[in-house]
């Protein structure tokens, strides 16, 4: 008998992930932002004081060098974030979070939150805990980065 591919937990993420990023992107519409804009604020946010460089900011966000530097694009338009020379690398300009970025970072965590509470409503908070963690586990077993980690996410 042929395996039913719509119970591959691969195909299920995807559909997951994929569902999840439409309603992420109408929750960003509203201020406009994109994914990768979006992924750039709150990396800066986590990093506070510290600043970023595009290149390391496209890796945590998973796409590539140019469209980090497109998304930046857009936020220096906008005064969300500001370009500094890095201390030590005199080439390298490091992105730093502005305060009317970390203002707006809220206001779209918010609503993006309010997305992903739609999508695990049916979980509760010790199921979502526990989601999170094997995510994170599966996320570490891929090598992708990890913004931070947390002492209950040790791998078993």
């Amino acid at each position: 008998m042929a395996e039913n591919f719509e119970q591959r937990l691969t195909y299920l993420l995807r559909r997951v992930s994929t569902a999840l990023a439409h309603d992420v992107d109408k929750a960003l519409r509203r201020f406009p932002l994109t994914h990768a804009q979006y992924g750039a604020l709150a990396q800066l946010d986590l990093v506070d004081p510290e600043a970023l460089s595009a290149a390391t900011m496209a890796e945590r966000n998973g796409i590539t060098a140019q469209s980090m530097s497109t998304a930046i694009a857009g936020l220096l338009e906008r005064g969300l974030v500001r370009r500094e020379p890095h201390p030590t690398h005199g080439r390298i300009l490091q992105v730093r979070i502005t305060p009317e970025g970390t203002e707006l970072l809220a206001r779209a965590h918010a609503s993006t939150g309010a997305a992903e509470d739609r999508a695990l409503a049916f979980l509760d908070d010790e199921q979502r805990l526990g989601l999170g963690r094997d995510l994170r586990k599966m996320m570490r077993a891929m090598n992708l980065y990890l913004y931070q980690t947390d002492p209950d996410d040790r791998v078993t």
